[in-house]
């Protein structure tokens, strides 16, 4: 059973791996490396992973954003409006 706090790092851990497991590995790394955040503390520093992301995809950020967020919402039962990373978090209380 995964622990709550470590859902949504499972959750964006799973989307990435829809991209490719070396694609997933790579962002995994170069959150870890290059912006000091760990999958486990990515709900804590929602802020920063988003920026990672753009950095990361530029524009397409939004697109893996919303693809997290659809799986975020799946998971604690929610309609998903579109709601950006951060604002979700804070509505679950996560974040």
């Amino acid at each position: 059973m995964v622990e709550r706090k470590n859902i949504v790092g499972k959750l964006v851990s799973d989307t990435l791996a829809e991209y490719g497991e070396v694609n997933k590995n790579v962002v995994l790394w170069h959150l870890e490396h290059t912006y000091n955040l760990k999958l486990e503390n990515v709900q804590d520093n929602p802020e920063i992973f988003i920026r990672a992301l753009h950095a990361i995809f530029g524009d397409f950020e939004h697109i893996v954003e919303n693809a997290i967020c659809e799986k975020i919402a799946k998971e604690y039962s929610l309609n998903y409006n579109g709601q950006d990373f951060i604002s979700l978090l804070k509505e679950l209380n996560l974040g």
